[in-house]
């Protein structure tokens, strides 16, 4: 009786029973889940806190210390990694702690700040991300906005807003005015739980928070991939006018036909056989000459072809150049998309387990969309190291100065 007296008012419904009456940690978590799962997934969080404390950290560090890559992507990149060292410091230790003993036993102040918390990072998380694509989107399909538009102030907007917009969706669920935070003995984690009038906004911060930014991030790559392939379109005429230019073979058959219509005269002589001979001597000359100038000729259009050729080439390239992302541009893409990628992976379980909480979850499909959960606070700063270039000279130069000092 008592259990489920614990259990209502958890749950938030209505019950006489006032929680201050109850110890959290005497609730019994995880009650039909095999021990071998919990410690898999106790492991796991150490795991993710080694990886993510010191990887996020590095990586805040070393974008801040780097001016190569001190743009407003790398703030952006320096603003998730904020978020996922949050998540590390606060939230694996006290989800271990939650596999460990089978119950809560931090208390209820905690069990407030551990949903809020960990949604309200998720949501900075997941809105970060989106900025980094938009940021994307506007240096390849507006460049001319693009310094208006990230300039230094409007960055510091952008990442207040951010955070505020993140921790305000979770204003009115923490004065229970939407929903409340507690104990969820149903999925067995501190959570958002319905209210007195069986309130929660738990379906439609999920399905807002995922719908919304990746219909903005689909847009925006989308835009970008017809963009590029656009302007590779564009630029094939210019290389079809440079590979129909006569070519060297045609240019000197012209010269050589005008060349043998030069008239050679010579002196005027009264004897017949010298005339002969002096006109077969002048015509030998005559030949050498004009041979002589239509190898000079022939030398000459192949230069000038080869300069045309090249002129062209350039130009083509230069237009390319200028429409098209650079190579850093292309890797920096991937890296982002990458990351938006093991973003919904990770992410995607524990929504659709939050989805159907009505609906008693599995034992494995539970734990596994925790532990997908916790994986993203520390995967960002591996997806660093293997994608980019210009962020490993980061971390290089990094481990370089404190080499030095």
């Amino acid at each position: 009786m008592a259990e489920n007296g614990i259990g209502s008012v958890l749950f938030g419904n209505e019950s006489a029973v006032n929680l201050s009456e109850w110890k959290l940690d005497e609730v019994h978590l995880y009650k039909d889940y095999p021990e071998g799962l919990l410690r898999f997934a106790t492991v796991c969080c150490f795991i993710f806190m080694a990886i993510g404390i010191p990887g996020n950290l590095i990586t805040i560090i070393a974008l801040a210390r780097y001016e190569k890559v001190r743009n407003a992507t790398a703030i952006f990149i320096m603003n998730l990694s904020c978020s996922d060292l949050l998540f590390c410091c606060f939230n694996l230790p006290l989800a271990a702690s939650t596999f460990i003993h089978r119950s809560w036993i931090h208390g209820r102040v905690l069990c407030r700040l551990f949903p809020l918390m960990r949604y309200a990072l998720v949501a900075a998380s997941l809105f970060t991300v989106t900025a980094i694509t938009i940021n994307r989107y506007v240096i390849i399909a507006h460049p001319r906005l693009y310094p208006k538009m990230y300039k230094t102030r409007n960055i510091a907007l952008m990442l207040i807003t951010i955070w505020a917009v993140s921790f305000g969706f979770l204003i009115a669920t923490w004065f229970n005015k939407w929903g409340n935070f507690g104990l969820d003995v149903n999925i067995g984690s501190c959570s958002i739980i319905p209210d007195k009038n069986g309130r929660t906004p738990k379906k439609i911060l999920f399905i807002s928070a995922f719908v919304l930014p990746c219909i903005a991030i689909i847009v925006c790559y989308t835009r970008i991939f017809f963009i590029v392939r656009k302007t590779s379109k564009n630029s094939r005429p210019l290389n079809r006018n440079a590979q129909e230019m006569p070519s060297c073979d045609e240019l000197s058959s012209v010269v050589s036909s005008d060349s043998m219509s030069v008239k050679v005269s010579g002196p005027e002589v009264s004897s017949s056989d010298n005339a002969e001979s002096q006109s077969s001597e002048i015509a030998r000359n005559g030949n050498a000459k004009a041979m002589s100038f239509q190898v000079e000729s022939r030398d000459e259009i192949r230069r000038k072809d080869n300069r045309l050729r090249r002129t062209a080439l350039r130009k083509s390239m230069a237009m390319l150049k200028l429409s098209l992302p650079t190579r850093k541009d292309r890797r920096l893409g991937t890296m982002i998309i990458a990351i938006m990628i093991s973003f919904c992976i990770c992410h995607l379980p524990i929504t659709i387990t939050k989805m159907l909480r009505e609906i008693n979850p599995i034992p494995a499909s539970n734990i596994a969309s925790y532990v997908l959960l916790y994986l993203a606070s520390c995967i960002n700063p591996v997806i660093y190291v293997v994608m980019s270039n210009e962020y490993r000279k980061a971390y290089k130069n990094l481990f370089r100065c404190r080499r030095k000092s």
